[in-house]
């Protein structure tokens, strides 16, 4: 494992964040399931660069009606996206955000060791 660079010296370690810290009921339901479908993966990212509507995220999608709010909910529920009002635009959260920029390092990391 040592030659794999899987180990590193505990101040790197520590940097990056602890693994042993990781609940995995918790960043399963929190984070894994909300983005481990591709209709709000693409909601996700077309929220980073600004607010849609519930027709504008319809489009883009191909979902309508219950199966486009099925997947909202999901984001929703989570803390990804907010909804402004009753009837309006839906928006980015930080936590959302986040979850993006972390998914985006990840893919850059592991398409460098292939």
């Amino acid at each position: 494992m040592r030659s794999l660079q899987i180990y590193q010296d505990r101040e790197e370690r520590d940097e990056k964040g602890d693994i042993s810290a990781i609940e995995p009921e918790k960043i399963v339901s929190e984070v894994c399931e909300p983005i481990a479908n591709r209709q709000r993966l693409l909601m996700l990212k077309a929220l980073s660069g600004e607010s849609k509507t519930f027709s504008e995220l319809s489009k883009l999608t191909g979902l309508r009606g219950g199966n486009l709010l099925f997947h909202l909910q999901k984001l929703l529920d989570t803390g990804m996206v907010l909804q402004r009002s009753e009837r309006g635009d839906y928006i980015i959260t930080r936590k959302g955000y986040s979850t993006l920029q972390g998914l985006s390092r990840i893919y850059s990391e592991i398409m460098l060791i292939e």
